[in-house]
């Protein structure tokens, strides 16, 4: 009963996958398009072209110093989760996380709160931080890193990244609690 249950499970999430995925496409304007295939029902206006520093608030490396300890008050985020605790904390919010280099270097995760964030993080943070998060994924920010032997993606190259988003605030938040939900 259990490996039927298993197998069930597993063939939901397979479903869900790949709808998101499908999703994704359709959701997002191609290249070279400012309007997405599939849309929200009373959303009509284009998507205009921006650059990720004008949809956020902060783009930047981590830079905090730190001793990590078992336990403490606050999280300290590395390139790819929590690596450790602390008393204080330099950061506060909602982010968007990356690795800045190596392996998980473009690979996404969110965190919220009041944290360190390591000078191996590269971190974003934002309104609508669900879309950007989406936006983002769809994107594949491993594009951007670069280097054969240890893959780099770096704060100044996101600031610059051009992307196509709504003009509509209320879009965007629809769009990232629709992927939010499905995931």
């Amino acid at each position: 009963n259990i490996n039927n249950l298993i197998t069930l499970h597993q063939r939901e999430y397979e479903k869900l996958t790949s709808v998101k995925k499908s999703m994704l496409e359709k959701m997002f304007p191609k290249n070279g398009s400012n309007v997405p295939e599939i849309r929200f029902k009373g959303f009509t206006e284009a998507w205009e072209q921006c650059k990720l520093s004008e949809l956020t608030e902060n783009i930047d490396t981590g830079k905090s110093k730190f001793v990590s300890k078992d336990s403490g008050n606050y999280e300290i985020l590395g390139s790819t989760s929590i690596i450790g605790f602390d008393d204080h904390y330099d950061y506060e919010g909602d982010f968007l996380l990356t690795a800045r280099v190596g392996v998980n270097a473009g690979n996404l995760y969110r965190h919220a709160g009041k944290v360190k964030i390591s000078d191996n993080t590269v971190f974003i943070q934002g309104s609508h931080i669900d879309f950007l998060y989406y936006l983002l994924e769809k994107f594949d920010l491993k594009r951007l890193s670069f280097g054969t032997g240890q893959p780099l993606v770096k704060a100044s190259e996101l600031r610059a990244l051009s992307l196509t988003v709504p003009s509509d605030d209320q879009e965007k938040e629809v769009i990232g609690d629709y992927f939010k939900r499905l995931d």
